[in-house]
């Protein structure tokens, strides 16, 4: 009896860290293969605003391709490059985080990111893994 319960637990044990170390070396998505919802850097802001739940259920970690024109660059704590599109409220801006260190963006330029939606934050709507388009 003792012995079917060790072995049940060690099969058990197995299959966990063989689920484990499939979800860790599982390839992540690229935006550049996902399609893109398309919408302005001043749209996004305004849904977000009036219903963040509603929001979150259209763009939540989904692709989305948001165009405007880039009001700030600037580098975040792991030394990436966040590019911040301006909306029509100076406190709230989309929130850009690119994927590539290297990526040359200008203030003022006219652009369109595409990336994944990690929802609103303090200071905006947050994209993830992005990419100039």
């Amino acid at each position: 009896m003792f012995k079917k319960f060790l072995v049940g637990g060690i099969l058990l044990i197995l299959i966990g860290v063989a689920a484990g170390i499939y979800v860790w070396f599982k390839p992540h998505p690229k935006v550049e293969n996902a399609q893109g919802i398309l919408i302005t850097a001043d749209s996004l802001s305004l849904v977000y605003g009036k219903n963040e739940k509603a929001a979150d259920s259209m763009f939540l970690k989904k692709a989305i391709e948001v165009s405007g024109t880039i009001n700030e660059i600037d580098t975040n704590q792991d030394g990436g490059i966040m590019v911040i599109l301006q909306t029509g409220d100076p406190m709230a801006g989309v929130q850009c985080t690119m994927r590539d260190k290297g990526t040359t963006a200008v203030k003022g330029q006219k652009v369109v990111i595409k990336g994944f939606c990690s929802g609103n934050g303090l200071t905006g709507v947050s994209l993830t893994d992005c990419v100039i388009k």
